[in-house]
Protein backbone atom coordinates (compact mmCIF):
# COMPACT_ATOMS: atom_id res chain seq x y z
CA UNK A 1 0.00 0.00 0.00
CA UNK A 2 1.13 3.70 -0.87
CA UNK A 3 1.41 5.94 1.76
CA UNK A 4 3.21 9.13 1.34
CA UNK A 5 3.48 12.22 3.83
CA UNK A 6 4.82 15.40 2.12
CA UNK A 7 5.47 18.30 4.12
CA UNK A 8 5.25 21.81 2.92
CA UNK A 9 7.16 24.14 5.04
CA UNK A 10 8.68 28.22 5.23
CA UNK A 11 7.51 31.10 6.03
CA UNK A 12 4.07 32.94 5.80
CA UNK A 13 4.60 34.70 2.37
CA UNK A 14 6.72 32.35 0.51
CA UNK A 15 3.60 30.57 -0.79
CA UNK A 16 3.42 27.70 1.66
CA UNK A 17 -0.33 27.42 1.55
CA UNK A 18 -0.38 27.63 -2.61
CA UNK A 19 2.10 25.31 -2.77
CA UNK A 20 0.37 22.81 -0.70
CA UNK A 21 -2.84 22.87 -2.06
CA UNK A 22 -1.14 22.42 -5.63
CA UNK A 23 0.89 19.46 -5.30
CA UNK A 24 -2.74 18.45 -3.14
CA UNK A 25 -4.50 18.93 -6.32
CA UNK A 26 -1.91 17.39 -8.45
CA UNK A 27 -2.23 13.98 -6.57
CA UNK A 28 -6.65 14.29 -6.41
CA UNK A 29 -6.26 14.42 -10.01
CA UNK A 30 -4.24 11.66 -10.74
CA UNK A 31 -6.61 9.84 -8.61
CA UNK A 32 -5.12 9.44 -5.29
CA UNK A 33 -6.47 9.47 -2.26
CA UNK A 34 -5.58 12.13 0.06
CA UNK A 35 -5.73 14.32 3.38
CA UNK A 36 -4.02 17.60 3.75
CA UNK A 37 -3.98 20.05 6.94
CA UNK A 38 -2.33 23.20 6.74
CA UNK A 39 -0.48 24.31 10.40
CA UNK A 40 -0.56 28.11 9.92
CA UNK A 41 0.60 30.84 12.24
CA UNK A 42 -2.13 33.71 12.79
CA UNK A 43 0.47 36.43 11.04
CA UNK A 44 0.80 37.16 7.22
CA UNK A 45 4.31 37.65 7.40
CA UNK A 46 7.13 35.89 9.02
CA UNK A 47 6.99 32.77 11.11
CA UNK A 48 6.25 28.76 10.68
CA UNK A 49 4.10 27.58 8.34
CA UNK A 50 3.55 24.57 6.78
CA UNK A 51 0.89 21.86 4.95
CA UNK A 52 1.01 17.99 5.44
CA UNK A 53 -0.13 15.91 2.71
CA UNK A 54 -1.14 12.31 3.12
CA UNK A 55 -0.89 10.65 -0.27
CA UNK A 56 -2.56 6.88 -0.43
CA UNK A 57 -4.28 4.07 -2.72
CA UNK A 58 -6.78 4.13 0.14
CA UNK A 59 -8.75 6.40 1.49
CA UNK A 60 -7.07 8.30 4.47
CA UNK A 61 -8.81 10.61 7.20
CA UNK A 62 -5.84 12.20 9.72
CA UNK A 63 -2.39 13.45 9.11
CA UNK A 64 0.45 11.29 9.58
CA UNK A 65 3.40 10.95 12.37
CA UNK A 66 6.17 11.50 10.58
CA UNK A 67 7.15 12.74 7.18
CA UNK A 68 8.83 11.01 3.95
CA UNK A 69 9.29 13.80 1.76
CA UNK A 70 10.04 17.61 3.10
CA UNK A 71 9.90 20.85 0.83
CA UNK A 72 11.15 23.31 3.07
CA UNK A 73 11.63 26.72 1.54
CA UNK A 74 13.94 27.74 4.15
CA UNK A 75 16.84 26.62 6.71
CA UNK A 76 14.61 26.89 9.70
CA UNK A 77 11.76 24.21 8.25
CA UNK A 78 14.94 22.05 7.66
CA UNK A 79 16.10 21.86 11.67
CA UNK A 80 12.02 21.92 12.82
CA UNK A 81 11.51 18.44 10.70
CA UNK A 82 14.33 16.62 10.89
CA UNK A 83 13.53 14.84 13.47
CA UNK A 84 10.18 13.30 12.51
CA UNK A 85 11.55 12.31 8.94
CA UNK A 86 11.09 8.33 7.90
CA UNK A 87 14.67 6.23 7.79
CA UNK A 88 15.76 7.19 3.69
CA UNK A 89 13.37 9.98 3.72
CA UNK A 90 14.21 12.55 1.20
CA UNK A 91 14.31 16.82 2.44
CA UNK A 92 14.36 19.12 -0.89
CA UNK A 93 15.56 22.60 0.57
CA UNK A 94 16.32 25.78 -0.71
CA UNK A 95 20.08 26.07 -1.29
CA UNK A 96 23.29 24.57 -3.39
CA UNK A 97 25.85 21.83 -2.64
CA UNK A 98 25.86 18.23 -3.25
CA UNK A 99 23.05 15.80 -1.41
CA UNK A 100 24.24 14.87 2.09
CA UNK A 101 22.94 12.37 5.10
CA UNK A 102 20.87 14.87 8.08
CA UNK A 103 19.67 12.31 10.51
CA UNK A 104 18.95 9.33 8.89
CA UNK A 105 16.83 11.38 6.05
CA UNK A 106 18.81 12.59 2.36
CA UNK A 107 19.09 16.44 2.13
CA UNK A 108 18.68 17.44 -1.37
CA UNK A 109 19.73 21.41 -2.15
CA UNK A 110 18.14 23.31 -5.02
CA UNK A 111 17.79 26.90 -5.31
CA UNK A 112 14.60 27.92 -5.74
CA UNK A 113 14.89 31.36 -5.53
CA UNK A 114 17.95 31.82 -7.84
CA UNK A 115 16.83 29.79 -10.23
CA UNK A 116 13.52 31.70 -10.11
CA UNK A 117 15.78 35.24 -10.79
CA UNK A 118 17.90 33.87 -13.39
CA UNK A 119 14.87 33.04 -15.80
CA UNK A 120 13.33 36.86 -15.19
CA UNK A 121 11.18 35.97 -12.59
CA UNK A 122 10.57 37.80 -9.01
CA UNK A 123 11.60 36.26 -5.91
CA UNK A 124 8.10 35.16 -5.23
CA UNK A 125 8.41 32.64 -8.37
CA UNK A 126 10.73 30.37 -6.24
CA UNK A 127 7.81 28.83 -4.54
CA UNK A 128 6.62 27.96 -8.56
CA UNK A 129 10.77 26.06 -8.68
CA UNK A 130 9.98 24.32 -5.71
CA UNK A 131 6.78 22.84 -7.11
CA UNK A 132 8.72 21.66 -10.42
CA UNK A 133 11.38 20.44 -8.43
CA UNK A 134 9.27 18.08 -5.64
CA UNK A 135 7.14 16.87 -8.39
CA UNK A 136 10.19 15.76 -10.61
CA UNK A 137 11.39 14.03 -6.83
CA UNK A 138 8.37 12.35 -6.50
CA UNK A 139 7.59 10.81 -9.86
CA UNK A 140 4.73 12.53 -11.62
CA UNK A 141 5.26 14.49 -15.54
CA UNK A 142 5.47 17.55 -15.40
CA UNK A 143 2.83 18.36 -17.88
CA UNK A 144 0.11 17.21 -15.13
CA UNK A 145 2.01 20.46 -12.93
CA UNK A 146 1.54 22.62 -16.50
CA UNK A 147 -1.89 22.25 -16.92
CA UNK A 148 -3.02 22.73 -13.07
CA UNK A 149 -0.31 25.79 -12.87
CA UNK A 150 -2.54 27.04 -16.21
CA UNK A 151 -5.86 26.41 -14.49
CA UNK A 152 -4.85 27.86 -11.21
CA UNK A 153 -3.31 32.12 -12.29
CA UNK A 154 -5.56 31.84 -15.49
CA UNK A 155 -7.57 34.47 -13.95
CA UNK A 156 -3.89 36.46 -13.30
CA UNK A 157 -2.80 36.92 -17.24
CA UNK A 158 -0.42 35.06 -19.52
CA UNK A 159 2.25 36.63 -18.36
CA UNK A 160 2.13 35.36 -14.94
CA UNK A 161 0.90 31.92 -16.20
CA UNK A 162 4.02 31.64 -18.80
CA UNK A 163 6.56 33.28 -15.33
CA UNK A 164 5.09 29.95 -13.24
CA UNK A 165 5.45 27.77 -16.17
CA UNK A 166 8.65 28.82 -16.69
CA UNK A 167 10.41 28.61 -13.50
CA UNK A 168 8.51 25.14 -12.47
CA UNK A 169 10.37 23.41 -15.93
CA UNK A 170 13.64 25.03 -14.09
CA UNK A 171 13.14 22.77 -10.89
CA UNK A 172 11.62 20.27 -12.64
CA UNK A 173 14.95 19.74 -14.57
CA UNK A 174 17.37 20.27 -11.50
CA UNK A 175 15.90 17.87 -10.00
CA UNK A 176 14.79 15.27 -12.91
CA UNK A 177 18.13 13.81 -13.89
CA UNK A 178 20.13 14.39 -10.80
CA UNK A 179 18.29 13.18 -7.90
CA UNK A 180 14.74 11.76 -8.85
CA UNK A 181 16.07 8.06 -9.04
CA UNK A 182 17.47 8.33 -5.72
CA UNK A 183 13.82 8.96 -4.26
CA UNK A 184 12.88 5.89 -2.03
CA UNK A 185 9.16 7.67 -1.58
CA UNK A 186 7.78 8.18 -5.19
CA UNK A 187 4.35 9.20 -5.59
CA UNK A 188 4.17 7.78 -9.40
CA UNK A 189 1.57 9.08 -11.75
CA UNK A 190 -1.02 6.37 -11.76
CA UNK A 191 -3.63 7.95 -14.43
CA UNK A 192 -6.70 7.30 -11.86
CA UNK A 193 -9.97 8.98 -12.26
CA UNK A 194 -9.37 12.50 -10.93
CA UNK A 195 -10.78 12.74 -6.97
CA UNK A 196 -13.17 15.98 -5.83
CA UNK A 197 -11.00 17.78 -3.38
CA UNK A 198 -12.77 19.56 -0.73
CA UNK A 199 -12.08 21.00 2.58
CA UNK A 200 -14.86 20.82 5.01
CA UNK A 201 -15.73 24.19 4.92
CA UNK A 202 -16.21 23.76 1.10
CA UNK A 203 -18.62 20.99 2.05
CA UNK A 204 -20.98 22.80 4.68
CA UNK A 205 -21.54 25.74 1.41
CA UNK A 206 -22.32 22.17 -0.98
CA UNK A 207 -24.40 20.89 1.88
CA UNK A 208 -26.41 24.36 1.98
CA UNK A 209 -26.59 24.49 -1.69
CA UNK A 210 -28.07 21.48 -2.03
CA UNK A 211 -30.60 22.33 0.79
CA UNK A 212 -31.59 25.50 -0.85
CA UNK A 213 -30.23 27.92 1.18
CA UNK A 214 -31.24 31.37 -0.25
CA UNK A 215 -29.84 33.80 2.46
CA UNK A 216 -26.27 33.87 4.06
CA UNK A 217 -24.97 36.54 5.91
CA UNK A 218 -21.40 36.34 8.12
CA UNK A 219 -18.85 38.22 9.37
CA UNK A 220 -15.12 36.79 8.77
CA UNK A 221 -13.82 34.85 11.07
CA UNK A 222 -11.15 31.98 11.14
CA UNK A 223 -11.72 29.07 10.62
CA UNK A 224 -15.33 30.09 9.26
CA UNK A 225 -14.40 32.35 6.63
CA UNK A 226 -13.91 29.73 4.48
CA UNK A 227 -18.18 28.98 4.52
CA UNK A 228 -18.62 32.56 3.30
CA UNK A 229 -15.89 32.23 0.53
CA UNK A 230 -17.44 29.21 -1.03
CA UNK A 231 -20.90 30.75 -1.06
CA UNK A 232 -19.52 34.36 -2.17
CA UNK A 233 -18.16 33.49 -5.03
CA UNK A 234 -21.29 31.09 -6.19
CA UNK A 235 -24.01 33.46 -5.43
CA UNK A 236 -25.28 34.73 -8.80
CA UNK A 237 -25.43 30.64 -10.09
CA UNK A 238 -27.40 29.95 -7.52
CA UNK A 239 -30.14 33.01 -6.84
CA UNK A 240 -27.96 33.47 -3.13
CA UNK A 241 -28.34 36.75 -1.32
CA UNK A 242 -25.41 36.62 0.39
CA UNK A 243 -24.63 39.30 2.87
CA UNK A 244 -20.99 40.26 5.02
CA UNK A 245 -22.19 41.93 7.69
CA UNK A 246 -20.79 44.74 10.42
CA UNK A 247 -20.66 42.41 12.91
CA UNK A 248 -21.73 38.71 14.31
CA UNK A 249 -24.71 40.25 15.60
CA UNK A 250 -25.76 41.44 12.57
CA UNK A 251 -25.41 38.64 10.66
CA UNK A 252 -27.64 36.41 13.13
CA UNK A 253 -30.15 38.70 12.70
CA UNK A 254 -29.88 39.13 9.23
CA UNK A 255 -30.42 35.41 8.72
CA UNK A 256 -32.91 35.56 11.32
CA UNK A 257 -34.79 37.80 9.51
CA UNK A 258 -34.91 35.85 6.02
CA UNK A 259 -35.99 33.15 8.41
CA UNK A 260 -38.57 34.81 9.38
CA UNK A 261 -39.81 36.02 6.23
CA UNK A 262 -40.02 31.99 4.87
CA UNK A 263 -36.57 31.59 3.18
CA UNK A 264 -33.86 28.97 4.57
CA UNK A 265 -31.15 31.27 5.60
CA UNK A 266 -27.68 30.68 7.66
CA UNK A 267 -24.51 32.06 9.09
CA UNK A 268 -21.50 30.80 10.05
CA UNK A 269 -18.30 32.09 12.74
CA UNK A 270 -16.14 30.55 15.57
CA UNK A 271 -16.35 30.93 19.51
CA UNK A 272 -15.97 34.45 20.27
CA UNK A 273 -18.60 34.98 17.26
CA UNK A 274 -21.02 32.70 18.18
CA UNK A 275 -21.01 34.19 21.72
CA UNK A 276 -22.07 37.54 20.06
CA UNK A 277 -24.91 35.31 18.45
CA UNK A 278 -26.28 33.80 21.39
CA UNK A 279 -28.78 36.61 22.11
CA UNK A 280 -29.88 35.70 18.29
CA UNK A 281 -29.81 31.95 18.98
CA UNK A 282 -32.26 32.67 21.93
CA UNK A 283 -34.90 34.83 19.70
CA UNK A 284 -34.50 31.70 17.08
CA UNK A 285 -35.52 29.89 20.01
CA UNK A 286 -38.76 31.47 21.12
CA UNK A 287 -39.66 32.83 18.25
CA UNK A 288 -39.40 29.62 16.57
CA UNK A 289 -37.64 30.26 13.78
CA UNK A 290 -35.68 27.75 12.22
CA UNK A 291 -32.36 28.62 11.52
CA UNK A 292 -28.68 26.77 10.97
CA UNK A 293 -25.80 28.05 12.80
CA UNK A 294 -22.35 26.48 11.49
CA UNK A 295 -20.06 27.15 14.55
CA UNK A 296 -16.34 26.23 13.64
CA UNK A 297 -14.90 25.63 16.70
CA UNK A 298 -10.97 26.70 17.37
CA UNK A 299 -8.84 27.22 20.44
CA UNK A 300 -9.49 29.93 23.12
CA UNK A 301 -11.15 31.82 25.13
CA UNK A 302 -11.18 35.38 24.00
CA UNK A 303 -8.65 35.62 20.58
CA UNK A 304 -6.75 32.10 22.12
CA UNK A 305 -4.71 30.25 19.15
CA UNK A 306 -6.85 31.40 16.12
CA UNK A 307 -5.67 29.43 13.63
CA UNK A 308 -5.58 26.33 16.36
CA UNK A 309 -7.49 23.36 16.97
CA UNK A 310 -9.59 22.68 19.60
CA UNK A 311 -13.39 21.06 20.53
CA UNK A 312 -14.24 22.72 23.40
CA UNK A 313 -16.94 24.17 22.61
CA UNK A 314 -19.76 21.13 22.61
CA UNK A 315 -21.46 21.73 25.97
CA UNK A 316 -21.50 25.74 24.85
CA UNK A 317 -23.48 24.68 21.96
CA UNK A 318 -25.88 22.09 23.77
CA UNK A 319 -26.58 25.36 26.45
CA UNK A 320 -26.06 28.78 25.09
CA UNK A 321 -28.50 31.41 25.18
CA UNK A 322 -30.60 32.00 28.79
CA UNK A 323 -33.35 29.23 29.31
CA UNK A 324 -34.05 26.29 27.89
CA UNK A 325 -35.58 25.58 24.17
CA UNK A 326 -35.00 22.48 22.00
CA UNK A 327 -32.07 22.54 19.45
CA UNK A 328 -30.04 20.17 17.33
CA UNK A 329 -26.01 19.96 17.10
CA UNK A 330 -24.29 18.19 14.50
CA UNK A 331 -20.71 17.18 14.83
CA UNK A 332 -19.51 15.44 11.58
CA UNK A 333 -16.49 14.02 11.24
CA UNK A 334 -15.29 13.94 7.68
CA UNK A 335 -15.95 16.52 4.88
CA UNK A 336 -18.43 14.11 3.51
CA UNK A 337 -20.61 14.44 6.64
CA UNK A 338 -20.50 17.81 6.51
CA UNK A 339 -22.26 18.31 3.81
CA UNK A 340 -24.75 15.81 4.63
CA UNK A 341 -25.13 17.43 8.19
CA UNK A 342 -25.41 20.58 6.78
CA UNK A 343 -28.35 19.73 4.27
CA UNK A 344 -30.41 17.56 7.42
CA UNK A 345 -29.75 20.72 9.44
CA UNK A 346 -31.70 22.65 6.93
CA UNK A 347 -34.48 20.04 7.06
CA UNK A 348 -35.06 19.10 10.69
CA UNK A 349 -35.03 23.01 11.60
CA UNK A 350 -37.49 23.88 9.06
CA UNK A 351 -39.40 20.58 10.55
CA UNK A 352 -39.51 21.41 13.96
CA UNK A 353 -39.24 25.21 13.89
CA UNK A 354 -35.92 24.97 15.80
CA UNK A 355 -32.21 26.25 15.51
CA UNK A 356 -29.81 23.48 14.44
CA UNK A 357 -26.27 24.10 15.28
CA UNK A 358 -23.28 22.51 12.92
CA UNK A 359 -20.27 22.51 14.92
CA UNK A 360 -17.53 21.74 13.05
CA UNK A 361 -13.17 22.07 14.24
CA UNK A 362 -10.29 24.01 12.38
CA UNK A 363 -8.82 20.59 11.28
CA UNK A 364 -12.08 19.46 9.42
CA UNK A 365 -12.61 23.21 8.27
CA UNK A 366 -9.31 23.54 6.68
CA UNK A 367 -7.78 19.92 5.61
CA UNK A 368 -8.97 19.18 2.18
CA UNK A 369 -9.58 15.25 1.97
CA UNK A 370 -11.01 13.63 -1.18
CA UNK A 371 -14.42 12.24 -1.98
CA UNK A 372 -15.29 9.72 -4.29
CA UNK A 373 -18.80 10.48 -4.96
CA UNK A 374 -21.68 11.76 -2.34
CA UNK A 375 -24.78 10.22 -1.73
CA UNK A 376 -27.24 12.37 -3.57
CA UNK A 377 -30.56 11.17 -1.85
CA UNK A 378 -28.53 12.37 1.52
CA UNK A 379 -28.05 15.95 0.46
CA UNK A 380 -31.74 16.13 -0.92
CA UNK A 381 -34.52 18.22 1.50
CA UNK A 382 -37.43 16.31 1.76
CA UNK A 383 -40.41 18.48 1.57
CA UNK A 384 -41.02 20.03 5.19
CA UNK A 385 -45.04 19.04 5.78
CA UNK A 386 -46.38 21.94 7.48
CA UNK A 387 -49.91 22.73 9.11
CA UNK A 388 -51.37 25.74 7.90
CA UNK A 389 -54.43 26.87 9.28
CA UNK A 390 -57.63 27.93 6.97
CA UNK A 391 -57.16 31.71 6.12
CA UNK A 392 -60.40 33.77 7.40
CA UNK A 393 -62.81 35.96 5.77
CA UNK A 394 -62.10 38.91 5.79
CA UNK A 395 -65.86 39.38 6.51
CA UNK A 396 -65.34 37.27 9.59
CA UNK A 397 -62.44 40.77 11.05
CA UNK A 398 -63.27 42.77 13.17
CA UNK A 399 -64.52 46.73 11.95
CA UNK A 400 -62.40 49.06 12.68
CA UNK A 401 -63.94 52.93 13.24
CA UNK A 402 -63.76 54.74 10.16
CA UNK A 403 -64.25 51.84 8.17
CA UNK A 404 -61.68 48.86 7.45
CA UNK A 405 -61.25 45.77 8.63
CA UNK A 406 -58.93 43.91 11.23
CA UNK A 407 -57.12 40.88 10.28
CA UNK A 408 -57.33 37.78 12.82
CA UNK A 409 -53.84 36.19 13.43
CA UNK A 410 -52.49 33.33 12.19
CA UNK A 411 -52.44 31.54 15.60
CA UNK A 412 -48.10 31.20 14.79
CA UNK A 413 -48.28 29.14 17.96
CA UNK A 414 -51.24 27.40 18.44
CA UNK A 415 -50.92 24.57 20.75
CA UNK A 416 -50.37 21.14 19.44
CA UNK A 417 -49.47 17.76 20.37
CA UNK A 418 -45.93 17.98 18.90
CA UNK A 419 -45.27 21.07 19.82
CA UNK A 420 -45.06 22.11 16.00
CA UNK A 421 -47.10 25.00 15.11
CA UNK A 422 -48.69 25.87 11.71
CA UNK A 423 -45.74 28.09 10.15
CA UNK A 424 -47.54 31.57 9.15
CA UNK A 425 -45.53 33.53 7.34
CA UNK A 426 -45.59 37.09 6.99
CA UNK A 427 -47.83 38.04 3.44
CA UNK A 428 -49.94 34.74 3.80
CA UNK A 429 -53.87 36.14 2.40
CA UNK A 430 -55.90 36.68 5.53
CA UNK A 431 -53.43 36.94 8.10
CA UNK A 432 -51.62 39.05 10.52
CA UNK A 433 -48.24 37.54 11.41
CA UNK A 434 -46.81 38.55 14.99
CA UNK A 435 -43.58 37.18 16.14
CA UNK A 436 -41.26 38.41 19.20
CA UNK A 437 -38.52 37.73 21.57
CA UNK A 438 -41.14 38.38 24.36
CA UNK A 439 -43.35 35.56 26.05
CA UNK A 440 -46.27 35.44 23.51
CA UNK A 441 -49.85 33.48 23.32
CA UNK A 442 -51.06 31.42 20.97
CA UNK A 443 -51.87 34.77 18.34
CA UNK A 444 -48.35 36.13 19.36
CA UNK A 445 -49.35 38.99 21.53
CA UNK A 446 -47.07 39.47 24.34
CA UNK A 447 -48.43 38.58 27.66
CA UNK A 448 -47.45 37.60 31.12
CA UNK A 449 -49.96 35.48 32.22
CA UNK A 450 -48.47 32.48 34.19
CA UNK A 451 -50.75 29.70 33.00
CA UNK A 452 -49.61 30.64 29.23
CA UNK A 453 -46.33 30.78 30.26
CA UNK A 454 -46.27 27.64 31.45
CA UNK A 455 -48.61 26.30 28.50
CA UNK A 456 -45.99 27.67 25.89
CA UNK A 457 -43.31 26.58 27.66
CA UNK A 458 -44.41 22.85 27.52
CA UNK A 459 -45.64 23.86 23.51
CA UNK A 460 -42.10 23.90 23.13
CA UNK A 461 -40.40 21.59 25.19
CA UNK A 462 -42.55 19.00 23.35
CA UNK A 463 -40.65 18.95 20.03
CA UNK A 464 -37.76 17.35 22.18
CA UNK A 465 -39.59 14.13 21.75
CA UNK A 466 -40.45 14.49 17.75
CA UNK A 467 -36.90 15.40 17.42
CA UNK A 468 -34.90 12.39 19.37
CA UNK A 469 -37.42 10.07 17.03
CA UNK A 470 -35.76 11.39 14.25
CA UNK A 471 -31.97 12.38 15.30
CA UNK A 472 -28.99 10.49 16.98
CA UNK A 473 -26.81 8.50 14.39
CA UNK A 474 -24.42 6.13 16.58
CA UNK A 475 -21.51 4.78 14.56
CA UNK A 476 -19.85 1.90 16.22
CA UNK A 477 -17.09 0.59 14.08
CA UNK A 478 -16.98 -2.70 13.84
CA UNK A 479 -20.42 -3.22 14.12
CA UNK A 480 -19.60 -5.62 17.08
CA UNK A 481 -19.83 -6.15 21.15
CA UNK A 482 -16.03 -5.14 22.17
CA UNK A 483 -14.52 -5.26 25.14
CA UNK A 484 -13.50 -1.67 25.15
CA UNK A 485 -14.88 1.62 23.52
CA UNK A 486 -13.84 4.55 22.25
CA UNK A 487 -16.17 7.34 22.41
CA UNK A 488 -15.15 10.79 20.07
CA UNK A 489 -16.99 13.33 18.18
CA UNK A 490 -15.64 15.70 15.28
CA UNK A 491 -12.90 15.35 13.60
CA UNK A 492 -11.21 13.18 16.29
CA UNK A 493 -12.65 10.40 14.02
CA UNK A 494 -9.99 9.95 11.54
CA UNK A 495 -7.13 9.61 13.87
CA UNK A 496 -9.69 7.49 15.92
CA UNK A 497 -10.41 4.93 13.77
CA UNK A 498 -6.95 4.53 12.38
CA UNK A 499 -6.03 3.80 15.91
CA UNK A 500 -8.81 1.28 16.59
CA UNK A 501 -7.63 -0.60 13.30
CA UNK A 502 -4.02 -0.23 14.02
CA UNK A 503 -5.12 -1.74 17.87
CA UNK A 504 -7.31 -4.63 16.12
CA UNK A 505 -4.48 -5.86 14.36
CA UNK A 506 -2.62 -6.16 17.03
CA UNK A 507 -5.33 -8.44 18.60
CA UNK A 508 -6.69 -6.02 21.40
CA UNK A 509 -10.49 -6.03 21.32
CA UNK A 510 -11.45 -2.33 20.79
CA UNK A 511 -13.64 -0.41 19.21
CA UNK A 512 -15.06 2.88 17.96
CA UNK A 513 -18.31 5.24 18.88
CA UNK A 514 -18.29 7.97 16.88
CA UNK A 515 -21.08 10.59 17.59
CA UNK A 516 -21.93 12.82 15.14
CA UNK A 517 -25.50 13.66 16.06
CA UNK A 518 -25.14 14.52 20.02
CA UNK A 519 -28.12 16.76 20.88
CA UNK A 520 -30.62 15.69 21.16
CA UNK A 521 -28.63 12.72 23.09
CA UNK A 522 -29.23 9.62 21.46
CA UNK A 523 -29.95 7.80 25.01
CA UNK A 524 -31.79 4.22 23.29
CA UNK A 525 -28.87 3.87 20.71
CA UNK A 526 -25.85 5.05 23.22
CA UNK A 527 -26.81 2.37 25.59
CA UNK A 528 -27.31 -0.23 23.54
CA UNK A 529 -23.67 -0.09 22.25
CA UNK A 530 -22.68 -0.26 25.79
CA UNK A 531 -24.13 -3.22 26.28
CA UNK A 532 -21.22 -5.61 27.54
CA UNK A 533 -18.42 -3.00 26.92
CA UNK A 534 -15.96 -3.39 30.14
CA UNK A 535 -14.24 0.02 29.19
CA UNK A 536 -15.02 2.95 28.03
CA UNK A 537 -12.63 5.58 26.69
CA UNK A 538 -13.21 9.00 25.12
CA UNK A 539 -10.84 10.97 23.10
CA UNK A 540 -11.34 14.58 22.75
CA UNK A 541 -9.71 17.80 21.88
CA UNK A 542 -10.30 19.96 25.04
CA UNK A 543 -8.66 20.42 28.60
CA UNK A 544 -12.19 18.94 30.78
CA UNK A 545 -13.41 16.08 28.78
CA UNK A 546 -16.92 17.31 27.43
CA UNK A 547 -17.95 14.35 25.65
CA UNK A 548 -17.06 12.36 28.73
CA UNK A 549 -18.98 15.12 30.96
CA UNK A 550 -22.27 14.38 28.21
CA UNK A 551 -22.24 11.19 28.29
CA UNK A 552 -22.28 10.95 32.25
CA UNK A 553 -25.12 13.36 32.35
CA UNK A 554 -26.94 11.82 29.95
CA UNK A 555 -26.37 7.56 30.52
CA UNK A 556 -24.92 7.86 34.44
CA UNK A 557 -21.83 6.42 33.26
CA UNK A 558 -18.67 7.58 33.19
CA UNK A 559 -15.56 6.94 31.30
CA UNK A 560 -13.09 5.01 32.51
CA UNK A 561 -10.63 6.76 31.19
CA UNK A 562 -10.21 10.57 29.23
CA UNK A 563 -7.37 11.11 26.35
CA UNK A 564 -7.58 14.79 25.92
CA UNK A 565 -5.08 16.87 24.12
CA UNK A 566 -5.44 20.73 23.71
CA UNK A 567 -2.15 21.98 22.67
CA UNK A 568 -3.77 23.48 19.08
CA UNK A 569 -2.53 20.61 17.16
CA UNK A 570 -4.33 17.48 15.59
CA UNK A 571 -4.33 14.13 16.85
CA UNK A 572 -2.55 11.65 15.27
CA UNK A 573 -3.02 7.86 14.92
CA UNK A 574 0.43 6.93 15.71
CA UNK A 575 0.23 8.69 19.04
CA UNK A 576 -3.33 7.35 19.71
CA UNK A 577 -2.45 3.73 19.56
CA UNK A 578 -0.05 4.34 22.52
CA UNK A 579 -2.76 6.35 24.35
CA UNK A 580 -5.58 3.92 23.91
CA UNK A 581 -3.54 1.15 24.19
CA UNK A 582 -2.78 2.02 27.85
CA UNK A 583 -6.23 3.05 28.83
CA UNK A 584 -8.32 0.03 27.43
CA UNK A 585 -5.95 -2.15 29.90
Amino acid sequence: MLDVTITVAGEAGQGIRLAGETLTRLFARDGYHLFAWPDVMSRIRGGHNLTRIRVADEPVSSVAAQTNLLLALDDHSVEAHVAEMVPDGVILAEGEGEPEGRDRAQLVRVPFTKLAEARGGAKLYASAVALGAMTALVGQPRKALDALLKATFARKGREVVKANLNCAKVGFDAVDEKFRRQCPCRVPARGGRPKLLLNGSEAVGFGALCAGVRVFAGYPMSPATGVMEYLAARQAEFGLVMEQAEDEIAAVNIALGASWAGARAMTATSGGGFALMVEGLGLAGMAELPLVIVVAQRSGPATGFPTRHEQAELLYALNAAQDEFPRFVFTPGTVEEAAYATARAFELAERFQVPAIVLTDQQLADSFTTVDEFDRTRLRVRAVVETTLTPPSPSRGRELKGGGVRLPAGRRYELTASGVSPRVRPGEPGRVVRSMGSEHDEDGHSTENAANRVRMQNKRLRKTAGMAEVFGVVEAWPDEPVRTLVACFGSTRGPVREAVAALREQGREVGMLFLPEPWPFPFVEFETRLAGCRRLVTVEQNSTGQLGRLIARATRRRPDAEILRYDGRPWRAAELVERIGEAAG
